[in-house]
């Protein structure tokens, strides 16, 4: 597992470069922050099939659910809402992976 930080975990993960965050928020800046938005959906429902491929039990972060509570649940904390089903899915990925790695 590579120990470079979060974009690493992700291209990692998915068996692919990613596209880096930083030029994501810097193309928002011109779009209103909906380019960042759909790219942070995109690697959710990318999480999300990973996970299911490897066989962990859900809820599990997808598309809608980050797209819906950024936009949806804004003035309800919907991004932390957003954001916890993410890592949270994100982590179960890893210990998984992890598992496998060491048994």
């Amino acid at each position: 597992m590579p120990l470079g930080g979060l974009q690493d975990e992700l291209d990692y993960i998915l068996d692919r470069r990613t596209q880096r965050y930083w030029v994501a928020y810097l193309l928002g800046i011109p779009t209103l922050f909906i380019y960042p938005l759909v790219w942070m959906s995109r690697i959710a429902e990318e999480l999300k099939s990973k996970a299911i491929e490897i066989g962990i039990d859900g809820p599990y972060t997808s598309w809608w659910h980050m797209f819906g509570w950024n936009i949806f649940g804004l003035p309800l904390m919907g991004p932390a809402v957003a954001t916890q089903r993410f890592f949270d899915t994100l982590n179960k990925i890893e210990s998984r992976m992890n598992e496998t790695l060491q048994g």
